[in-house]
């Protein structure tokens, strides 16, 4: 209500005026799914004009990532809220951005008690419409394992530009297939520091919360090493066989200063 009246605002926005809000949630309202999904189609065809100004390089390789957040709210006349296993009140809204540019293509609101996944097909189906249509040369799924719907997998790699990387859980039957991998199979695994640092490494202050968990003998689990391994793996609603890349973590169990168990474990997800 207040940035209606001011002038800079205005100015900065571009807007000669500004509704009131209960006439913009009147409009909202007016809204429907369909309407929401013609406004992102009239988005994305805006994007495939800016899309066209970019360079060669830009066309390379597009990737696509898909996620669900979850946005809670403490309204309680909410149309179309719900709860979910954490005991929050909201929504539950499937994104589909381009990583290269961090550009949202699409959007699916649910309610808060949806799984990730759901509607996520239909969504990528749209993505890499969009992506062909612009001209890009490959296309890269990439979700968490939550989005290993292995039923459209065949149907997606079936195009040659399109390849993905999905986690998918460690199930018993998953956990047999890399247990049984030989030692040779298995190399050390080194991950990337997280950041480069620009000027001079500095020293790292003391670990308070480790010391805490040492002086009172907690059990304290520290990952020793890890090893990463691959193998090709055919999920049960695929024909084709894909690449598999597990991780192994190795582990001690400490208390206090001694070591009570020294054990590894397959990562509870692994890419596909």
């Amino acid at each position: 209500e207040l940035r209606r009246n001011d002038e800079v605002y205005l100015d900065a926005v571009g807007a000669r005026r500004i509704p009131d809000p209960t006439t913009a949630g009147d409009f909202c309202r007016r809204f429907t799914a369909e309407h929401v999904r013609t406004l992102l189609e009239v988005f994305n065809e805006a994007r495939l004009k800016v899309w066209a100004e970019q360079p060669e390089a830009f066309f390379d390789e597009a990737r696509v990532d898909m996620d669900g957040t979850m946005v809670t709210t403490d309204g309680e006349c909410k149309e179309g809220i719900d709860i979910n296993y954490k005991g929050q009140w909201g929504y539950h809204p499937l994104i589909v951005s381009l990583a290269n540019t961090s550009e949202v293509l699409s959007i699916a609101n649910r309610s808060g008690n949806r799984p990730s996944h759901e509607g996520a097909a239909e969504e990528v189906d749209r993505a890499l419409a969009l992506c062909r249509k612009a001209g890009f040369r490959r296309v890269r799924l990439r979700g968490d394992t939550d989005f290993t719907q292995t039923a459209h997998l065949d149907r997606w790699t079936d195009d040659e530009r399109v390849t993905f990387v999905f986690g998918v859980d460690n199930t018993p039957a998953r956990w047999l297939l890399a247990e049984n991998l030989p030692e040779t199979a298995w190399q050390p695994l080194a991950r990337p520091p997280r950041y480069a640092v620009r000027t001079k490494p500095r020293a790292r202050p003391q670990n308070v919360k480790e010391a805490v968990v040492e002086r009172r003998e907690f059990d304290n689990i520290c990952l020793i090493r890890e090893e990463v391994a691959e193998f090709d793996y055919r999920p049960a609603a695929c024909r084709k066989t894909y690449r598999m890349v597990v991780v192994k973590k190795y582990l001690e169990v400490r208390k206090g200063q001694k070591v009570l168990v020294f054990d590894y474990r397959l990562a509870k997800d692994s890419a596909c």
